[in-house]
């Protein structure tokens, strides 16, 4: 099957027979179906979904709402809504298997650093945090 054809089997299913019975709303509904055009070369960045959503459905969101309504795409449709943050930056339905190891690799990156950072934090901050005490107050 082609990519292309792929990705509208894909929302449409989700129309007819959603996934865990979870409906798509209707600004998640008119989101996925803008980024169905989109491509690599021409995706759909955050201003203009805002600009769409406005113009359609007559509200204004905010990026981080963007953002929500992606990762509830992602998450509770299991849509392969993938993006890039190097221009041309924004979302598009994926089209091949290259885009998604690419998107694999970026959101895997992106998981561990997080992943990191935290340890990081926790380590030297979580003891002293928690009232526990170290070597250093027994030895003064």
């Amino acid at each position: 099957m082609h990519p292309e054809q792929l990705k509208f089997e894909i929302y449409e299913e989700e129309l007819l027979n959603p996934l865990h019975g979870h409906e798509l709303s209707d600004v998640e509904m008119f989101v996925s179906s803008l980024l169905l055009g989109a491509s690599r070369e021409h995706p759909v960045g955050i201003k203009a979904i805002i600009l769409g959503v406005n113009a359609s459905k007559g509200y204004e969101l905010s990026e981080r709402k963007v953002k929500d309504i992606i990762r509830s795409l992602r998450k509770g449709h299991a849509f392969p809504i993938i993006a890039s943050r190097k221009p041309p930056a924004g979302y598009w339905w994926c089209g091949s298997v290259e885009e998604m190891q690419e998107f694999i690799e970026s959101f895997r990156s992106q998981a561990l650093d997080e992943l990191h950072t935290i340890s990081q934090i926790v380590k030297h901050n979580f003891p002293a945090l928690a009232g526990q005490l170290s070597l250093e107050d027994y030895t003064r």
